[in-house]
């Protein structure tokens, strides 16, 4: 908890400060933004790891191999590094960059998704015949 108070007081100082900054210098608030980003991401991705691995453990002990959670965290992190990439283009005013990447990011998560459905589909099939 103490990381999304932290999270989010960055968040409104930098929101504060970059409106105040916007006007007259809108290349520093931009940076600054940035930055912010930047750190308020590093601070998730330490908290992720012991996440994944109390989920990774819960998951051996339902007995569901990596085979067939791994393709979803894949997309799972390719769906965020489109989401933050597709706002800081926004940011810019690059809108049309963003929706292409948008487009390219669901392209890439559905293929990594795949092999997923091949397993599920060989376990349909098995459960037919």
């Amino acid at each position: 908890m103490n990381g999304l108070t932290a999270a989010c007081g960055l968040a409104l100082l930098t929101l504060v400060l970059s409106l105040v900054l916007k006007k007259d210098a809108p290349a520093i608030a931009f940076l600054l933004t940035l930055t912010a980003g930047v750190l308020i991401l590093l601070q998730a991705f330490r908290t992720i790891g012991g996440t994944a691995q109390r989920f990774s453990a819960l998951l051996a002990q339902g007995g569901i191999t990596g085979s067939l959670y791994l393709p979803v965290c894949k997309a799972l992190g390719v769906a965020v590094v489109v989401r933050v990439m597709s706002a800081l283009c926004k940011d810019a005013g690059q809108s049309a960059l963003a929706a292409k990447l948008e487009i390219a990011g669901a392209v890439l998560a559905l293929s990594l998704c795949l092999p997923l459905l091949e397993q599920v589909l060989g376990l349909v099939a098995d459960w037919t015949v």
